[in-house]
């Protein structure tokens, strides 16, 4: 059950996110690493979408961002439905770029990762994008997104490293300890700013 809480706007002068990550894909479901490669929601993770949608319909929520890829817009989708919201699209909400590793067993780019004796935290895959560009990133979308959002309760759909570094950066969390941050498919994660301090007010909801 949803905390009454938020059914309500915020308080005066708070800002709330809440993170949702989008629904199951097959890459999910056989433990692939999965970047910004496209891949759909399977059945499991449209099940999950509609009922992390209605799960959300009675809660507050003045604005919908969401990733461009396809897995977050279909679970963007399914809440918006449920709101009547429209969505704004912002393609720097996407999943870490895993360059030539996206699509990888994760068995084996955690071997690959342990036979090189590199912190993952610090690794940056061929073609893709490195543990501080990925925190950049996030850092600067939140940044703008908070800008136009001071005393609202915003939706953000998108994928599981970008949610924990999103959490990462407004907790000020290192980026190799916010990796170990659970993030499971269709969970929710809500976070408020209070007088320009960041607290977690929930972390990793499930609804199924």
């Amino acid at each position: 059950m949803i905390n009454q809480f938020l059914n309500n706007a915020p308080a005066d002068g708070v800002t709330r996110f809440i993170f949702v990550r989008h629904g199951q894909t097959d890459a999910n479901a056989k433990h692939y690493l999965q970047g910004q490669s496209d891949g759909l929601l399977n059945e499991v993770g449209l099940a999950q979408a509609q009922e992390i949608g209605n799960h959300l319909k009675p809660v507050f929520i003045e604005k919908i961002y969401c990733s461009d890829k396809k897995r977050a817009q279909a679970t963007a989708q399914a809440i918006a439905d449920e709101k009547a919201m429209p969505i704004t699209t912002e393609a720097r909400l996407q999943e870490w770029n895993c360059g030539d590793w996206d699509l990888m067993p994760v068995v084996d780019f955690m071997k690959l990762i342990e036979e090189q004796g590199i912190d993952v935290s610090a690794f940056e895959p061929p073609n893709g994008e490195s543990a501080s560009q990925l925190r950049q990133r996030a850092t600067e979308v939140l940044s703008e997104i908070y800008a136009q959002s001071k005393g609202k309760s915003v939706l953000i759909v998108s994928h599981g490293d970008f949610i924990r570094n999103m959490i990462g950066s407004l907790m000020q969390i290192e980026a190799g300890v916010a990796r170990n941050i659970q993030i499971d498919n269709a969970s929710y994660s809500v976070l408020e700013n209070h007088q320009g301090s960041w607290q977690i007010v929930k972390l990793n909801i499930t609804t199924y």
